[in-house]
């Protein structure tokens, strides 16, 4: 309860820092939806909504909480429909573009992209999830019906040239290639997506404030499969400090095996090992190892 209260905390000054820095977040992104007709037989069933900072807990019921930690300004929601079957175009404006890609890396599960359809994306017959610059997008099929499921790829494709370019987000880059999980990146922001790893501390342990952008991915080693986590910071001297908040704040459930100035050894709930390195602006974590690091 104690990290859930300070998540909570953490996220309402996120959700006040978006209303400051982008003051126009209730003005929806309409322009770029596709119009009547533009996928052959389908039109809007009615006007489109657009839900702004704090409203997105009116639409997502229990999982807000994840955009605003990653950069949550709005979403332009709009029906469509064809005889009795409807479709649904969330389009999410994120802060920026590794915003939009984490929170479509954290709900894409196994990727099945659809021949042709150029953006990154993975399409299913209830839904298609894409990410694009600053946007995320869900195209769902309301009826479930198998034949709709070509219209999804078709809504994608009619919207992919009126979103901006796609955009690197060169901390993925900073992930090793040598035995990488291909599928397993993640991108974080603060102490909710770091649970889905590990509860390494209260609040936000590594210090990321919804500014730093962390990477994760899964690798095949030697002894078996653990997360490397790496964190860089703007500079040596936020890293140290990041560090350093870490060592004094680790929960109490995590058992330190050694410290020095620059890596923490521990093992965890699960009885998995774990390691923290400091590394001039970069903190590198390694999690759920099967043997004593």
């Amino acid at each position: 309860m104690r990290h859930r209260a300070a998540a909570a905390a953490a996220l309402t000054l996120l959700i006040a820092a978006i209303a400051r820095a982008e003051p126009d977040v209730s003005r929806g992104d309409e322009g770029l939806l596709p119009a009547d007709e533009i996928v052959p037989g389908w039109k809007r069933a009615e006007p489109a909504r657009v839900y702004a900072g704090p409203e997105l807990y009116e639409l997502i019921d229990g999982g807000a909480e994840i955009f605003f930690e990653h950069g949550f300004a709005r979403v332009t929601v709009q029906k469509y429909a064809l005889g009795a079957d409807e479709i649904v175009v969330d389009l999410y404006a994120m802060r920026d573009a590794a915003a939009a890609l984490g929170i479509y890396l954290g709900r894409c599960g196994d990727e099945t992209p659809a021949p042709g359809l150029d953006l990154r994306h993975t399409a299913g017959r209830h839904e298609l999830l894409a990410a694009q610059g600053r946007f995320y997008v869900v195209v769902e099929n309301l009826s479930g019906r198998a034949e709709r499921a070509a219209d999804l790829v078709a809504f994608a494709r009619a919207l992919a040239p009126r979103l901006p370019v796609a955009e690197p987000v060169p901390v993925l880059d900073l992930l090793p290639k040598s035995g990488r999980v291909p599928g397993s990146e993640r991108l974080i922001r603060g102490p909710l997506a770091l649970e889905s790893f590990i509860q390494l501390g209260e609040g936000d342990i590594l210090q990321l404030g919804g500014q730093v952008t962390a990477a994760a991915a899964s690798y095949q080693g030697p002894a078996g499969r653990f997360t490397l986590v790496v964190v860089p910071y703007a500079d040596s001297s936020t890293a140290r400090r990041a560090f350093a908040h870490v060592q004094a704040h680790l929960d109490r459930e995590i058992r330190p095996l050694s410290r020095t100035a620059s890596r923490l050894v521990f093992r965890d709930y699960s009885g998995t090992y774990g390691e923290v390195l400091l590394d001039e602006a970069r903190i590198e974590l390694r999690l759920g190892l099967a043997e004593r690091p």
